[in-house]
């Protein structure tokens, strides 16, 4: 599945009308939540998803700790976790007590192997301007890839996934319904389109 980008333009620091340099943004297709993670990492391990929520809430537990003592905590193959303070600004060290200091942020840095991963990944570009509709085989080639990992996606995330009006979302997945390409499951606001089952000869 590929990335999708769009070119945006750098905000002017002077503040005249002087255009800036463009550089590239990534325009997501939504949100993946831990639930989506651990159903798919269960494909890829022989640990059930409630030992993988388990073992993902303890470790979040333990790096609270070790984070709210002062550590930076390194998770392997990932990155590093560090918190960041805030206090009012002073113009000498003595005219704020450590009462007034507080926490405001966990800050990451990308580790090497996910970096690494990240190098190869395959990008698209955003067609430009709201009118602009991606072609029809665009639309369902990335439906079929999301499909792949996902399994299930509804009309709303499909909209997202394809940039397109409602209308044309139910268009495209009740044409590939009665094309066979894809099957229909719920009821209204839990309704859910996935690909259908293989047939075993």
């Amino acid at each position: 599945m590929y990335a999708r980008y769009r070119m945006v333009r750098n905000p002017n620091p002077t503040g005249d009308k002087k255009k800036q340099a463009m550089h590239p943004r990534v325009v997501p297709y939504g949100t993946i939540r831990t639930n989506d993670l651990i159903e798919e990492a269960q494909t890829r391990s022989t640990m059930s998803g409630a030992d993988l929520k388990g073992a993902l809430r303890v470790i979040a537990d333990v790096m609270a700790d070790r984070l709210e003592q002062g550590y930076i905590v390194e998770l392997e193959e990932l990155g590093f976790f560090s918190v960041s303070l805030a206090s009012r600004p002073v113009m000498d060290k003595k005219e704020i007590r450590s009462e007034s200091i507080h926490f405001k942020n966990v800050n990451f840095r990308c580790g090497k192997y996910l970096k690494n991963k990240l190098k190869s990944m395959h990008l698209e570009r955003m067609p430009e301007g709201k009118g602009t509709l991606p072609a029809f085989e665009v639309r369902v080639r990335r439906l079929t890839e999301y499909l792949e990992i996902h399994h299930f996606i509804t009309c709303g995330d499909y909209r997202e996934l394809a940039g397109c009006s409602k209308y044309r979302a139910l268009e495209d997945l009740n044409q590939l319904i009665s094309e066979g390409k894809l099957v229909k499951n719920g009821y209204r606001s839990t309704r859910v389109y996935s690909l259908p089952s293989p047939v075993n000869d």
